[in-house]
């Protein structure tokens, strides 16, 4: 992959029905602050802005992200080869 990142460490923002705002958050910053894991360089941040043809592309990025994104922050975090992490 070109970049990993810790899914602790991604802001996921609906800015209007087909526009969604995705940022990586300063390694450290998530709510679990435990760092990022991965090849994402250190402090590293940006924001990518996701724009949607149709609001229902939209809402089903929002519902797997927003699951995601949960399920990381709360510690249920699996690594790549399916194995859960710590």
């Amino acid at each position: 992959p070109l970049a990993e990142f810790d899914l602790r460490n991604i802001s996921y923002r609906v800015r209007s029905p087909t526009s969604h705002e995705l940022e990586l958050l300063p390694v450290g910053s998530g709510s679990a602050g435990s760092g990022s894991s991965g090849s994402g360089s250190s402090g590293s941040s940006g924001t990518v802005a996701l724009r949607f043809p149709e609001e229902r592309e939209a809402q089903q990025w929002w519902t797997v992200l927003s699951s995601s994104l949960r399920e990381a922050r709360r510690g249920g975090m699996w690594d790549m080869d399916g194995t859960q992490g710590h």
